[in-house]
Formats: structure tokens, sequence, C-alpha cells
């Protein structure tokens, strides 16, 4: 028996993970405001961060699937959402929405009656 539990994610919050994470490693983050957040999901799953600048220049963040997922787990670990350790967990865009998918397998023995 499997469970399966779905998070999906706001704009908002996929950029907020993004960011957090970047700063929390000292890697780069974007510069201005942030324009919009773009999903794609050709070769897996990835997010770009458009941003602008107070000069009006455009930049953008192309973020893969394994660092977006990393970011996602500990988001969700900074706001103390159960994240167990032993499933698998999978990103899909669903309806131009970010979705974790969460699958956790349940290995209880099934107690009969007596044979």
């Amino acid at each position: 028996m499997k469970e399966l539990r779905c998070l999906v994610f706001s704009e908002q919050e996929v950029a907020a993970a993004v960011l957090e994470r970047r700063k929390k490693l000292q890697e780069q983050g974007i510069d201005g405001t942030l324009q919009s957040v773009n999903y794609h999901s050709e070769a897996g799953v990835s997010v770009s961060l458009v941003s602008v600048d107070a000069l009006g220049k455009t930049q953008t963040l192309l973020i893969q699937e394994t660092e977006l997922s990393a970011a996602l787990v500990n988001f969700c670990m900074s706001r103390k959402i159960p994240m167990p350790v032993k499933s698998d967990k999978y990103l899909q865009v669903i309806k131009d929405g970010l979705t974790m998918m969460i699958t956790m397998r349940f290995n209880k023995s099934h107690k009969s009656g007596p044979a």
C-alpha cells in the first residue's frame, strides 16, 4: 500500500524557497524586483525567476529540478510542514502550478485471523 501527498506551491512560495536557499548557501539570487515565475517541464521540471532592476534591466535565473526540489523541501521544513525522509518526491507542473508529489510505501504486514 502507498500513500500519496501533494503539496501545491504558489509562485511566491517557489520564489521564496529558491531565494532563501540561495541566500543560505551564499549563491547568486536576483537583483531588483521579481516580475514573473515561469515553469518549464520539457526535460524534468525547472523554473525561471525573472526580475527587473532599478535601471530596467531584466535578469533571468534558471533553477533546475534538483536545486528546486531541495529548495522546496527546505522551505517546508523551515515552516514545520512534515516531510517524510523515507519517501519519493518528485515535481510536476499541474495547471500552471508547481506540485510536489510525495509517495510513501507502508511495509506493515497484515495480520489475519488464525489459519
